[in-house]
């Protein structure tokens, strides 16, 4: 069952991108060059405490989306490091998560759609090395207005957590597989022409941990390229390992550029 799954995701994310580009080169004459155009953010805060604690905290992510006639996709990376002192006065590393994922939607008539979506997530204080998954299933966009838009999905997936000892980033001598089911929503809000309210939320669920992914923003656009950000993520394991926590909170105020 593992090695199907293993190559359901193979062929997934390979057939994906190359199908995408297929149907695009399709139907370019019917898209005007905005249509064909990706949509790139870049979003970055600094924060450096000094006083009675010292740390300084990087924060760093990338969110790219295009929308065709017929495909729609959408990538993120995010990177988070935090530097501070412990109770010797020496520096040590106190927080380091990066994330990232790709998701692919073949759009059907009445505004469903049919979805890949890739993930990996690496948190070092987490009691996991890695978290990686892969899914497929069907979507539908069941609020599409101009200053409204909601998404659902469901589908079934394949997931791979990696315990201690990592040997890489995709390699891992102690490591869980399990079939998942994923569930998730996208809200978007279109406030004025100068705010948006944006709220997403994922949740794999498996036989032996159940995962949640909630990302809360808020922007306000200052002109065509900067824009402010407040976000509040909160993710959350139903199992982990001794010595860790089930939930982390982060909130950010980012300034974000967009190309």
């Amino acid at each position: 069952m593992r090695k199907h799954w293993l190559a359901l995701a193979a062929c997934g994310a390979a057939l994906g991108p190359v199908l995408s580009y297929a149907q695009e080169a399709e139907n370019a004459d019917q898209e005007t060059a905005e249509e064909r155009a990706w949509d790139i953010e870049v979003e970055a805060s600094y924060l450096l405490k000094s006083g009675n604690s010292d740390s300084e905290s990087i924060v760093g992510k990338a969110n790219a989306t295009h929308e065709g006639i017929n495909w729609r996709q959408t990538a993120k990376a995010e990177s988070v490091n935090t530097v501070g002192e412990n109770d010797d006065g020496e520096q040590e590393r106190t927080a380091e998560r990066y994330y990232a994922s790709y998701k692919l939607d073949r759009k059907l008539a009445d505004n469903n759609y049919l979805f890949n979506v890739l993930t990996y997530d690496k948190d070092t204080f987490s009691g996991y090395q890695y978290q990686a998954s892969y899914a497929l299933g069907l979507g539908r966009r069941f609020i599409d207005t101009p200053a409204h838009t909601l998404d659902l999905e469901a589908g079934p997936g394949y997931r791979v957590e990696c315990l201690e000892p990592e040997t890489g980033y995709a390699d891992c001598d102690d490591k869980e597989e399990s079939l998942i089911g994923r569930f998730a929503g996208s809200y978007k809000w279109k406030i004025s022409d100068t705010a948006s309210f944006r709220q997403n939320l994922s949740t794999e669920v498996g036989d032996e941990n159940t995962t949640l992914r909630s990302e809360t923003s808020l922007t306000s656009r200052i002109n065509d390229h900067f824009a402010l950000r407040l976000t509040h993520l909160i993710t959350r394991d139903s199992e982990v390992p001794a010595g860790t926590h089930k939930t982390d909170q982060e909130t950010t105020a980012s300034v974000v550029y967009t190309f």
